[in-house]
């Protein structure tokens, strides 16, 4: 029962990352392996849309996906964490998924659809507006991803971003998160018992 927190954030110590921590230690408080990727830590180049992979059978992008897949797919649970930036997700989020068109279409053996059909996806989103209305992109960018791959969404907690250190200061935010965080678990175990 393995939850992944995927933080899409370039600052490893701000607000995103935080909040991130706070639901992954819930996960565990529940049961939960966690593990958390920082996608600024692998480098996945931006999707050349080349086609190559159709006459090769790979993608000549020579990057870190695969790791960042395989990690992806051994999860139960996925919590994907972003701050708001121009109303919708980070670019190292955008550029990961733009990326899974190459398992989706050319890299069968891998199963990547099949694989991710069924797990839990959760998102945390950090923005320094606060009205709802500003992450409507971002969250629906990624839900109609999980429905796309046929993943259960769950659960959605924004919080205020800006300076660092902020997002631990909304009691109710990091509430929320660290409920986030049990729901992921709680998922995560209802999904292992009905395999």
């Amino acid at each position: 029962m393995k939850v992944l927190g995927i933080m899409g954030s370039s600052r490893r110590d701000g607000n995103t990352n935080d909040l991130l921590n706070v639901a992954l230690r819930g996960a565990a408080d529940a049961g939960a392996q966690v593990e958390k990727i920082v996608l600024a830590d692998y480098k996945i180049n931006h999707i050349a849309d080349c086609k190559v992979c159709r006459q090769q059978g790979k993608c000549v992008n020579e990057d870190d996906l695969p790791v960042v897949i395989d990690k992806l797919l051994e999860a139960d649970v996925h919590i994907w964490a972003s701050p708001v930036y121009w109303y919708t997700v980070s670019g190292l989020v955008k550029v990961l998924f733009d990326r899974f068109f190459c398992y989706i279409s050319w890299h069968p053996e891998v199963e990547f659809t099949e694989q991710m059909r069924g797990k839990g996806a959760a998102v945390i989103a950090v923005q320094e507006e606060q009205d709802l209305e500003r992450a409507r992109h971002l969250l629906g960018c990624l839900q109609w991803s999980f429905e796309f791959l046929e993943q259960e969404f769950f659960g959605f907690v924004l919080g205020p971003g800006g300076s660092r250190g902020t997002v631990l200061k909304d009691e109710e935010t990091v509430k929320k998160a660290y409920e986030l965080g049990r729901k992921a678990a709680e998922f995560a175990r209802s999904q292992k018992a009905s395999r």
